[in-house]
Order: structure tokens, then C-alpha cells, then sequence
């Protein structure tokens, strides 16, 4: 019988991964959640910047709508005026165009901005400058989200004929 040296048996190879290994891959993973969870957990700036969107286009919709009725009325020169809208809500309007009150937003788009969190938006009238700003509940008005509407106006400042102006729709969304 042939003896054989402890050199010339084979040796097992174990396959695997040291603690070394290991650990390096978990700071790696550590390293980009990190950096990428940010990214996909700030879900709710996004949702209520896609809401402010959907909320301007509502808002366009409307407003078209209820220059409409006023063409129709042949209110739409008038520096005042009210039109009915489907609803049967009365819209107060300003040379045919919603009036930049928190009643006239409420009536034509069939809303209702509470003054507590039990709506999605809040609205202020900012009487001065015939404007109002709407913006979600969890924010300020002076954050840099919101929608901020001014009412149509006279380019000629009363003297015949009458030139309106469109109102303008400015939404801000960095700030969401």
C-alpha cells in the first residue's frame, strides 16, 4: 500500500465571501439609498405640484367657460357682470371673465375653500391688486407654491371702446 504526503492530497476550496467583502457591499448599498431615497420619497411636492397643474387647467376650463355665458349675455364689455353657470351658481365677472374673488372661484369650479384643513387648497383675495392666490393646505401663501389669478381689466382705463385684457393665470411650482 502507497502512503501518500499531506502535499499531494487535494484540498477543498471553499466558495464564498469574506467578512471583508461583505461588508464593503453593504456600505456601497448604504452609500445609494442614501443618496437615491430622497429622490423617490419627496412624493409629496410632486403630487401637489401635479395637482396645482390639473388645478390651472381647471381653472382655464372655467374660466373659458364663463367668458362663454358672458358673450352670450353680451356682458362680456361690462366692468360688472354675473352669469349662471351649470351648477346654477351665480359667477360674478369682470369684463366677462370670473372676478378674482373666493365666491366666483367657488361657483364656477364647483369647490369649496375651507378655512380650516378640511379642504385640499386654500384661497386668498388680495383685493388691492384684483387678484387671488390658491395654494394647498400644507403651504403658505407666499410659498413658491401656488396659482396666483388676476382678473381681467380695461387696457384703456374706461375711455371707449373697451379693450380687455385676458386675466392671467400664474402658477408657481419650485417651491412644492
Amino acid at each position: 500500500m502507497k502512503t501518500q504526503s499531506l502535499k499531494s492530497l487535494p484540498m477543498n476550496k471553499q466558495a464564498g465571501f469574506t467578512l471583508v467583502e461583505l461588508i464593503i457591499v453593504i456600505v456601497i448599498l448604504g452609500i445609494l439609498a442614501v443618496t437615491a431615497a430622497p429622490r423617490f420619497l419627496n412624493l409629496q411636492g410632486d403630487a401637489n405640484a401635479s395637482t396645482l397643474e390639473g388645478l390651472q387647467g381647471s381653472i382655464r376650463s372655467g374660466m373659458n367657460i364663463v367668458n362663454g355665458k358672458s358673450i352670450i349675455a353680451s356682458d362680456h364689455k361690462k366692468a360688472t357682470a354675473t352669469v349662471t353657470v351649470d351648477t346654477g351658481d351665480a359667477v360674478n365677472t369682470v369684463y366677462g371673465y370670473p372676478a378674482a374673488t373666493q365666491a366666483a372661484f367657488e361657483a364656477f369650479l364647483d369647490v369649496s375653500f375651507a378655512a380650516d384643513d378640511s379642504a385640499d387648497f386654500n384661497i386668498v383675495e388680495i383685493a388691492a391688486d384684483k387678484k387671488v392666490i390658491i395654494f394647498p393646505n400644507s403651504y403658505v401663501q407666499t410659498d413658491l407654491c401656488r396659482i396666483e389669478y388676476t382678473e381681467a381689466s380695461d387696457a384703456n382705463a374706461g375711455t371707449p371702446p373697451v379693450s380687455v385684457e385676458t386675466p392671467t393665470i400664474d402658477t408657481y411650482l419650485t417651491g412644492c
